[in-house]
């Protein structure tokens, strides 16, 4: 990362079809399950209201991160960009938006199952889940936020740069302010 030039970070479309082809073999399944109604051998997941519920909710999920990743796939705009006012987020469904640097405190890294966060530490990260006008966003905000103390998580699967080495400049710039440009 250069001191004085804006970096833009390309999503990561190898990852994105992944997720899309994944999404949509669950939605596969699901409707399958639905259809058929296999025999588990289990008296809760042969209980009909469960399979209709599960499957049901398997459809709704994963058909719209499939919507996700296929929006994805057709987004030229790079998936983050570091410049003197700050970084711009356009990896995900949850995306921010512009980050100004004077709201940002620290970069970390979380870690969920084999997903790995960026985790932007925030000055007054409730004014960020109160700007959220969708519901299901500002859901996700305020689980961000009490699971890893900042409403901002951005995902390293969306991203094509290794994230240990992105936290780790991030936070050199954030504390050198003649780096910002």
């Amino acid at each position: 990362m250069t001191a004085h030039s804006p970096i833009q970070i390309p999503l990561n479309k190898t990852k994105i079809i992944k997720g899309a082809l994944g999404s949509v073999a669950f939605v596969a399944i699901c409707t399958w399950i639905l259809a058929f109604q296999p025999h588990i051998g289990n008296p809760v997941f042969d209980n009909i209201l469960v399979k209709y519920g599960v499957t049901c909710l398997g459809i709704v999920f994963f058909g719209f991160t499939a919507f996700f990743y296929v929006k994805k796939l057709s987004d030229k705009k790079p998936g983050l960009v570091i410049d003197s006012n700050g970084i711009f987020d356009n990896t995900g469904a949850s995306s921010v938006g512009l980050i100004p640097w004077d709201d940002i405190t620290a970069f970390g890294i979380e870690g969920v199952m084999n997903q790995r966060f960026l985790i932007v530490g925030l000055k007054n990260p409730e004014q960020y889940i109160e700007m959220q006008t969708n519901r299901l966003k500002k859901k996700s905000f305020d689980f961000n936020y009490k699971n890893y103390g900042s409403p901002i998580a951005i995902g390293a699967s969306t991203i094509d740069y290794n994230l240990s080495q992105l936290a780790a400049e991030l936070n050199a710039r954030l504390n050198n302010d003649t780096a910002k440009l």
